[in-house]
């Protein structure tokens, strides 16, 4: 096989990889995986807002008091992608996907995808709150090396943010539009059934 054909032969079978059916073994080994990751990331967001990771001897400073507000939104943002990422992934696995597996597995990611972002951003805010506190070379490196990593993970994350960022815009715009269809018709049933009663 030449070189051409093969990497046409390898782009053709990644662009049909997205069609294929999965089997029952694999669907129940990819479920549980993406199951393992929404439940431990839930745990680690619950045990983040019992306990307020920081010493607290500064917390009342402007930017701590931002910076605090922040943590616990990415936290709890984690926390509720994680969760529903686990309901999907349940109802998958107990055959009560009311769309295709494959669809709602691919949602399932996503959601698993943006509460490990939201964790490491909640992670980037408290270790901002430590270098706040401190003020030591040592915490200033520390954050500026996270802020590092951070750069890192929104870059190879963008393409996927924007891709799904244009999903559900997508998806909202369809339903905006199905939503004011059927209000439009159900305001003309109403209309007509109370004119026919006077």
């Amino acid at each position: 096989m030449e070189a051409d054909d093969k990497t046409e032969f390898d782009n053709n079978l990644i662009s049909n990889l997205t069609r294929t059916t999965l089997t029952t073994e694999e669907l129940n080994r990819r479920v549980g995986n993406l199951l393992v990751v929404a439940v431990l990331v839930a745990g680690v967001t619950f045990a983040g807002a019992i306990t307020v990771p920081g010493s607290g001897s500064d917390r009342n400073s402007g930017i701590s008091k931002n910076l605090m507000r922040l943590y616990i939104c990415f936290d709890m943002l984690g926390m509720n992608c994680s969760l529903i990422a686990a309901i999907i992934l349940c109802r998958i696995s107990l055959g009560r996907a009311s769309d295709d597996v494959t669809s709602s597995m691919e949602l399932a990611t996503c959601y698993n995808f943006y509460s490990l972002l939201c964790m490491g951003l909640a992670y980037t805010c408290i270790l901002a709150i430590t270098v706040q506190e401190r003020r030591t070379g040592f915490f200033r490196d520390i954050i500026t090396l996270q802020a590092f990593f951070l750069f890192i993970q929104l870059f190879y994350s963008f393409g996927l943010i924007l891709s799904t960022a244009f999903k559900a815009l997508a998806f909202l715009l369809a339903n905006l539009f199905k939503f004011k269809a059927g209000m439009k018709r159900r305001m003309y049933h109403v209309r007509t059934s109370l004119m026919g009663r006077e």
